[in-house]
């Protein structure tokens, strides 16, 4: 996308179903602007305040094929292509809870009710103040009737393995461990569905990954289970995951903080090291609703391999695709990939890249 837009962080890019608009979020300003894919501005919108049209914090967006609805951290706004706010839906109360903990709203459905996960601190998830660790957690409906708040479970998903804690004398490090195989997932708001990616290594072999998609109530309507590649989890890999994390912790040099141990021996003795890597380790569900992205850790040169797998299909092969690792992709329709691109300078531009056939 070229043009006149200057950016400042850019959380979410998203495209409208039709290819014809891209949807920046830039959550600091409380800012959405809406673009032409040939970089002419079409909207902007936003604030950062609590009136109409205002956002708090925003930082998701979804589009169909009439309008589209920004989510903040207390509201969904609904406005129409023109920019018309034509309404808002409040969160939840934060007494809808799920066990004690207030619920992640992640979308908004046809019929009002909600999709959210508990939003539970990591040091809970892995049992530091005395409980059991949680090895998995529900995706939840919330709905709200005559009788009150409702929430009920929709799919469980695996959360073993998804966060590194390094413990040091006065403090700890927590972060995503980057060899994780828990569940991530997806919503898909305009189908009232929700993807999980199975990713557990006790259920699936070496480069083995599941996909599947539930309604808002439960029921399977789509399950895929496909194999890649394994790939072995190298030495390299681990070293460069050991440096990232360490020179988190600024104290590489002190050596009592971590018993007598340097802070790469400490990340080292805290990471996940299972012997082959999983399928992925992030899928995207394309704006358009017919595809799958899922990112795998093969890579050519500075590209990174992804594969496009189509929804409710079981038999189509999925298509190889090679995207730079220097863009940080957010979306894709069946021509572009669109995502964020920094300079040296570390300025945002938002980018799309044609999809090309090999030859």
């Amino acid at each position: 996308m070229t043009g006149d837009g200057v950016f400042g962080w850019v959380g979410y890019v998203r495209v409208s179903p039709d290819g014809r608009r891209v949807f920046v979020l830039e959550p600091n300003q409380a800012r959405v602007t809406v673009w032409t894919p040939g970089g002419r501005l079409l909207l902007d919108l936003g604030g950062a305040g609590e009136g109409p049209g205002d956002f708090m914090l925003p930082y998701r967006i979804h589009a169909w094929e009439s309008g589209f609805y920004v989510r903040d951290q207390v509201r969904f706004s609904f406005f129409s292509y023109d920019g018309t706010l034509l309404r808002t839906v409040p969160n939840p109360p934060t007494l809808v809870s799920y066990q004690g903990f207030q619920i992640q709203v992640g979308a908004i459905l046809e019929d009002g009710s909600f999709l959210g996960h508990p939003d539970i601190p990591a040091s809970i998830e892995l049992g530091l103040w005395g409980d059991d660790p949680i090895d998995s957690l529900p995706l939840l409906r919330v709905w709200e009737s005559d009788a009150g708040w409702s929430r009920e479970p929709v799919v469980w998903r695996n959360i073993r393995n998804a966060t590194l804690h390094v413990p040091f004398d006065d403090g700890m490090l927590m972060a995503g461990q980057p060899f994780s195989d828990s569940d991530p997932y997806k919503l898909d708001r305009g189908a009232g569905t929700v993807v999980v990616a199975r990713m557990r290594r006790d259920y699936l072999g070496p480069g083995e990954v599941e996909f599947l998609e539930t309604n808002a109530y439960g029921d399977t309507v789509w399950r895929r289970r496909l194999a890649f590649r394994p790939i072995r989890l190298a030495r390299p890999m681990l070293e460069e995951a050991i440096d990232e994390n360490a020179q988190l912790l600024k104290q590489e040099e002190n050596e009592n903080l971590f018993g007598g141990r340097s802070a790469r021996e400490a990340v080292e003795d805290a990471l996940y090291k299972p012997e082959y890597l999983s399928a992925g380790d992030a899928f995207l569900l394309a704006s358009s609703g017919r595809h799958i992205w899922l990112r795998s850790h093969e890579q050519v040169d500075t590209l990174r391999v992804w594969y496009t797998i189509e929804r409710n299909d079981s038999e189509s092969p999925p298509r190889r695709v090679l995207l730079p690792e220097s863009v940080l992709f957010w979306d894709m329709t069946d021509t572009h990939v669109w995502g964020i691109w920094k300079d040296e300078l570390d300025i945002s531009y938002v980018v799309g890249r044609r999809l090309v056939p090999p030859g």
